[in-house]
């Protein structure tokens, strides 16, 4: 008995390379998707990440003036959190991950007034405005300067900044 010459045969060429040229492309495919997962789940567990580093530092700072906290809620609002909001120029791209540290960087400078009565703050508010603004930030080789663009002071620190290259 002999195995008939499928090799001859058109028909089973094209069945054999389509199936190599689907394994080939379905496998990119795959690449794309996990790439996209990957990246998702990088920038995921970076926001967590700065989330429980923000809990722990808050923790620390209220641990530490939790009598001054007691009394300064008494006598009126304290701030217990800093929002950092950022506007950048059509032509700077940031990355998600560069943000999220620059915003995280902006609000290590402004660590300082939680915990402090909202009058105390409005004080020590051109401290806080130098402090931001005369920092050049530098993030993966590149450098950012920052200017306040909004600042709100309530219960929650609000701070609106445009974000440009430094020179």
């Amino acid at each position: 008995m002999r195995i008939p010459p499928l090799y001859k045969q058109a028909g089973w060429q094209r069945f054999l390379v389509g199936f190599f040229l689907g394994g080939i492309i379905s496998y990119f495919v795959y690449l794309f998707m996990y790439g996209t997962l990957y990246e998702e789940w990088v920038k995921e567990k970076a926001e967590m990440e700065g989330t429980i580093h923000d809990l722990e530092r808050d923790i620390e700072v209220l641990k530490n003036n939790n009598e001054e906290i007691n009394e300064l809620k008494q006598e009126g609002m304290v701030i217990d959190e800093i929002t950092v909001q950022l506007e950048t120029d059509e032509n700077l791209e940031l990355d998600k991950l560069i943000e999220h540290e620059l915003k995280e960087a902006i609000k290590e400078e402004a660590r300082h007034m939680i915990g402090r009565s909202v009058n105390g703050a409005v004080q020590s508010t051109p401290l806080l405005l130098g402090a931001i603004e005369n920092k050049e930030y530098e993030l993966e080789g590149f450098r950012y300067k920052v200017a306040v663009k909004q600042l709100i002071i309530s219960e929650i620190l609000y701070l609106t900044v445009t974000v440009e290259k430094a020179i």
